[in-house]
């Protein structure tokens, strides 16, 4: 059965929605295995899953884009959180107190988000272009790896 291009196109909101759930979860689940597979697992969970929902829905490239950029934003904002909490708590537990604490968390938890939301925005809309053309390819019934 195929599915390539036939589902509904308002899906690819729950794409995006699914690909901010399982990136975030993914962060706790690839703890302990060192940064860059955590990252590579991050950033390829939000690939495929915008690859996937342009392949399999009837999106338009544009619908496509806005709900990876808002999944880019929601990513961003959700590590803004988690890393300031971190780094405020960390801080504290070092003997550090006052106004300080709060903004020496808001910086990095700034930091973290921005490279967050550029890293999340490049691999969604990659996902997008990709799954946009290989849809294109598979229902005009041309060779996939073929161009034009």
């Amino acid at each position: 059965m195929n599915k390539i291009g036939t589902m509904n196109p308002h899906l690819v909101w729950l794409f995006a929605l699914g690909a901010t759930l399982l990136g975030l979860a993914s962060g706790y689940v690839t703890q302990n295995a060192g940064t860059a597979i955590s990252s590579a697992v991050y950033f390829g969970i939000f690939s495929v899953s915008a690859f996937g929902a342009m392949a399999l829905t009837r999106a338009k490239a544009l619908a496509g884009v806005g709900a990876f950029t808002i999944a880019a934003l929601l990513s961003g904002g959700a590590y803004y959180f988690i890393v300031a909490a971190a780094t405020a708590e960390a801080a504290g537990a070092l003997g550090a107190g006052g106004e300080g604490v709060g903004a020496m968390g808001a910086v990095m938890g700034g930091f973290v988000a921005v490279v967050v939301t550029l890293g999340t925005f490049i691999a969604g809309i990659t996902g997008v272009v990709a799954g946009n053309k290989f849809r294109t390819k598979a229902l005009e019934g041309g060779p996939i790896g073929a161009t034009a």
